[in-house]
């Protein structure tokens, strides 16, 4: 890959960097907190760590955290350490991570606010173990440190004719189209695992993971077009016979369900066996028999009795 096919991708390109600090609650674990228990030399055997505070409270971080690595993951590649956004998907992207820095400072601010009651709490259920948690405590000011949220959006240019310069970024350049490969990959078999594996019919919901899988190839493909456009094509392709409305079944669910071998595949996510059953052609679906037509009414043919006439006595008449 030469300067200007370098500069051509990276125009293309916008390098979005996360930057989360997430404080974890726990500290080292100290042999004196261990009252001399016998313990095995250094080059044996590490302590581990102690809880100084309840993790259920710290949880909302490292969902938020990994709330913004989804977002950046649907739209992007990892490079450079942080992640290649194609710059049409750069605005909602940027919206979203505003959204995700918002939800992290409010829960900041409610996460301190109920600091020392939340570790009273934490120190009661600690029971007899109370004393080792209350000296590694951390007051609520050094915590507030060490919770921070933030992104930064930047441009990627080459550096210039120096061929030392230039060869380390050539080299990142170049494998994109390989790591986007890679990334798919991953979508697809785990996509397959969750929404196709072992049926016979889906619904239309299963095909999201599918069509994101197309858009990011799509929006991406100019990073490798010769390894990506081939793949946009296939999956293209599958989805154009899915009928506009129903499940999805037989000979369509058998190409979705090829697509997501192959994307898998290439990318070296699955086993043979696992290929061989997603190759598997798919069993025929039950048929209910239909319910046979009801009997016509059986008809009761009633044959006329002659009516026994009977004469009145000669007396009723003059």
């Amino acid at each position: 890959m030469n300067n200007s096919t370098i500069s051509k991708v990276l125009q293309g390109l916008v390098l979005v960097h996360l930057s989360f600090s997430v404080w974890s609650g726990k500290k080292k674990l100290r042999p004196e907190d261990l009252k001399g228990a016998n313990l095995p030399p250094d080059k044996l055997a590490s302590l581990g760590s102690k809880r100084i505070f309840d993790p259920d409270a710290l949880k909302v971080f490292a969902t938020l955290k990994r709330q913004a690595e989804r977002a950046c993951e649907e739209v992007g590649v990892r490079f450079l350490g942080g992640y290649a956004i194609p710059e049409e998907k750069l605005a909602p992207l940027m919206e979203k991570m505003e959204q995700v820095e918002q939800s992290f400072a409010t829960a900041k601010t409610d996460f301190l606010s109920a600091y020392d009651d939340n570790l009273k709490d934490w120190l009661a259920e600690a029971g007899e173990w109370s004393e080792i948690v209350a000296r590694a405590v951390e007051p609520a000011n050094r915590v507030a440190e060490r919770l921070s949220c933030g992104f930064t959006a930047f441009k990627v240019e080459a550096p210039g004719e120096t061929a030392s310069a230039v060869q380390p970024l050539e080299r990142q350049v170049d494998s994109l189209a390989d790591q986007l490969i890679h990334e798919i990959g991953a979508l697809a078999k785990s996509t397959w695992e969750e929404s196709y594996r072992g049926r016979t019919s889906v619904t239309r919901k299963a095909l999201r993971p599918l069509k994101a899988i197309l858009d990011k190839l799509s929006s991406l493909s100019f990073v490798g077009p010769d390894k990506i456009s081939g793949l946009v094509a296939n999956v293209h392709a599958a989805l154009a016979t899915v009928p506009r409305s129903g499940p999805v079944t037989g000979a369509t669910l058998m190409g979705l369900v090829g697509v997501l071998c192959e994307l898998s595949d290439i990318a070296g996510f699955i086993t043979t066996e696992e290929r061989e059953e997603m190759l598997q052609p798919l069993p025929e679906p039950e048929v209910e028999p239909e319910p046979s037509a009801p009997l016509p009414p059986k008809t009761v043919t009633i044959m006329p009795q002659p009516v026994q006439q009977i004469e009145a006595p000669a007396v009723w008449f003059w």
